[in-house]
């Protein structure tokens, strides 16, 4: 599903209006009654209710309009106030707001203190609101009156209805610099807007309906580079298995990874690997930890390797990881390993003259962040999965700015490294080098904990070894891992989930994903 910028969408309306030769007051019409359709839907019976609705001087205040004349046309007890003068509003808005006033409805406008206080006492008798006052394209943060009145719906309000965005959110980076209605729902209109899908901006959005204004995907559609990764995004090959299978046909992934005191990052990262349909996994461990491994590890082959006094991998472990990754399919390496330079040469050492398959993660990154080159120059496909502060060091910026606009800055790291990149967190996000993205639709807060990356590592790693091209392979491992974390957050909750809870549910995760083809 594509997802939109405020400027696209503009775009789009555009074409609509003047290539198509759609009324822009059709699309109005079309936008509020499908408000109307979601409303009905999710509050009926509405005859008797009382439904406020709040609208500003621009169109979204005109969809508003049309909301209010198809709710009093089915009985609801209707109210609109309007911030600002009913003689500034102009084109469409106008004519809708004349076709409500002739119908009967009142139209309150609220532009001073003590209209501020009038509209306090009335939204306490409010069922629900409808916020229409500010679009895609308004400025932010919200100032004065506007501002007064958003706080107010937000106190007062037990159900309010987003129409298109809620006011204050940014439509393309979810930000929200101050405040912001929070909705229970927002209807947006043909296309879902970015921000409704990045953090802040989910948390004010509420259950999010997308719908049909008859604006025409072949408008333009193919130009649009973001997406909502959904289920349907899933490759279906992932779960066919032909009856004289065997575990070669499935890949060999070969993990380096762990140190002293992180040998739990290894053993999630491998069994994850396993979990997803690898093979055989071989998990590469300083050698004095392989004897810790053998015993976690009943299905994961090890591989001992040279260490470090500290009990890091050594640089000497070279030879053997190049020697034993000729028998695999695809490589794993950074969970856990450490900084010490010794590490850091050996990751240098693999980036420079390894030619396999890569997912490099964690301190596989940590320790290239000074040769960022070595991503450029690596031979074969790389898959990169940093966290924002990891990524943050890569691009040579801070956390702050990245998590500014999540998915510029993947963009912008895949661009520059040729890889493709995985931001993780909350609203994973997925680009390749040629300026495509996709947002994760799946996962919840309980994951933010120890170890929920090393599991996802090793789902990419697992994944990539069966076949599949790495970018899919990336969009069907961030899915089925956030998917996995969603059922583990509903059976224990999000406080108390951990990362073994979504290895767990990894395999109920796919069936889930599988029964959706079969």
């Amino acid at each position: 599903m594509k997802v939109v910028t405020s400027q696209e969408m503009q775009k789009l309306d555009e074409l609509a209006i003047k290539t198509i030769g759609i009324p822009s007051i059709v699309l109005m019409e079309n936008a509020g009654i499908k408000v109307v359709e979601v409303i009905e839907k999710e509050y009926s019976p509405l005859p008797g209710k009382s439904v406020y609705i709040l609208c500003g001087p621009g169109n979204n205040g005109g969809d508003g309009m049309v909301v209010a004349r198809h709710l009093f046309n089915r009985g609801v007890r209707v109210k609109v106030f309007l911030l600002a003068k009913k003689n500034r509003i102009k084109g469409d808005a106008a004519t809708n707001l004349s076709i409500a006033e002739k119908l009967g409805i009142g139209v309150k406008e609220v532009n001073s203190t003590q209209d501020l206080k009038l509209l306090h006492q009335e939204l306490n008798y409010a069922d629900i609101i409808v916020d229409a006052l500010l679009g895609t394209g308004s400025t932010l943060p919200l100032r004065g009156l506007v501002r007064e009145v958003v706080n107010l719906i937000n106190r007062c309000s037990r159900h309010t209805i987003a129409v298109d965005l809620p006011t204050g959110l940014d439509a393309d980076t979810g930000e929200v610099p101050g405040e912001a209605i929070k909705a229970n729902f927002t209807v947006t209109f043909a296309y879902p807007k970015r921000g409704l899908y990045l953090y802040p901006g989910i948390n004010y959005a509420g259950k999010i309906e997308v719908v049909d204004i008859g604006i025409s995907s072949s408008l333009g559609e193919e130009k649009i580079r973001c997406n909502l990764l959904i289920s349907s995004d899933i490759q279906k090959d992932l779960f066919y298995r032909k009856p004289s299978s065997h575990k070669g046909n499935f890949g060999h992934l070969l993990v380096v990874a762990g140190s002293l005191g992180m040998t739990g990052a290894a053993t999630l990262t491998a069994l994850s690997a396993l979990r997803v349909g690898a093979g055989l996994v071989t998990l590469g461990i300083p050698e004095s930890l392989n004897p810790i491994l053998e015993i976690k590890l009943t299905e994961v082959m090890t591989l001992a390797l040279p260490e470090t006094p500290q009990k890091t991998l050594s640089s000497e472990a070279f030879g053997k990881i190049e020697e034993f990754s000729g028998r695999c399919r695809a490589m794993v390496l950074g969970p856990g390993i450490s900084v010490e330079e010794e590490t850091k040469k050996l990751a240098k050492m693999i980036m420079g003259g390894l030619d396999i398959p890569l997912v490099l993660d964690a301190d596989g990154l940590n320790n290239l962040v000074d040769e960022i080159s070595l991503l450029q120059k690596y031979r074969s496909p790389l898959i990169i999965t940093p966290h924002p502060g990891e990524m943050s060091r890569l691009l040579e910026t801070t956390v702050k700015e990245v998590q500014k606009d999540r998915i510029e800055s993947t963009a912008s790291l895949a661009r520059e490294t040729g890889a493709i990149a995985v931001l993780k967190g909350a609203g994973t996000i997925i680009a390749d080098k040629e300026g495509n993205s996709w947002i994760n639709s799946t996962g919840n807060p309980g994951m933010a904990s120890g170890g929920t990356g090393d599991v996802l590592t090793g789902i990419i790693g697992g994944l990539l070894v069966q076949g599949f091209s790495p970018l899919l392979v990336a969009q069907m491992g961030v899915y089925l891992h956030g998917l996995a974390g969603d059922l583990a957050a509903q059976k224990r909750g999000e406080t108390s989930l951990i990362a073994g809870d979504v290895l767990e549910n990894l395999p109920e995760a796919i069936r889930r994903v599988k029964s959706e083809h079969y």
